[in-house]
């Protein structure tokens, strides 16, 4: 269960989360309620949805935790156990510098609505009205420019993600020029 649910729910609480060290305290606590609670889990028949719950449970435990009453713990030195640093490896390095080639390579019709809408989060409504276009034709190219760029992508990285779309790994094919693309 750990081996094939891992990637995906630490996916999913590190997008909830954004803290790499609380997304793995959490996925942990997930699993060691998963085991705890192994009689339960054979009642279920659809084991991810029960995962997913879980997880979505323990984070809102984890906001809960964060925003009530502090707790403050003492350690003592009998408890730690020196262990050597993590190297943290980050699957995606690369691929901000890769998607920025390949907004530059966007047609000019695409390439400063693109920047505009997903780079610096202007909505699209008013960039409807800085490009004096419709609203509705705005939403077709910035869809248009979204789908351009997700080819242009998959015609040059591998990209891993998980079952809700979150990325987890990319690297870059053979056949890509990109000298930047998912490193």
């Amino acid at each position: 269960m750990y081996t094939k649910f891992r990637k995906s729910l630490y996916g999913y609480i590190y997008s909830k989360i954004k803290h790499k060290e609380d997304a793995e305290d959490i996925l942990q606590n997930v699993f060691v309620k998963m085991q705890t609670n192994g009689a339960k889990l054979a009642e279920y028949e659809k084991i991810q949805y029960w995962l997913y719950r879980i997880t979505r449970n323990s984070i809102i435990d984890h906001y809960r935790a964060k925003s009530g009453k502090k707790i403050r713990l003492e350690w003592k030195d009998e408890f730690t156990i020196d262990l050597p640093e993590e190297e943290t490896h980050d699957n995606t390095k690369g691929l901000d510098a890769c998607l920025t080639g390949f907004i530059d390579a966007l047609p000019n019709d695409y390439k400063s609505i693109i920047i505009d809408s997903e780079i610096k989060g202007i909505a699209q409504k008013e960039l409807s009205g800085k490009y004096n276009l419709a609203y509705p034709t705005m939403r077709s190219r910035v869809q248009r420019g979204r789908e351009k760029l997700y080819k242009m992508m998959l015609n040059c990285c591998h990209i891993e993600t998980d079952n809700r779309g979150n990325i987890i790994e990319a690297t870059k094919k053979d056949n890509c020029n990109e000298k930047d693309c998912c490193r």
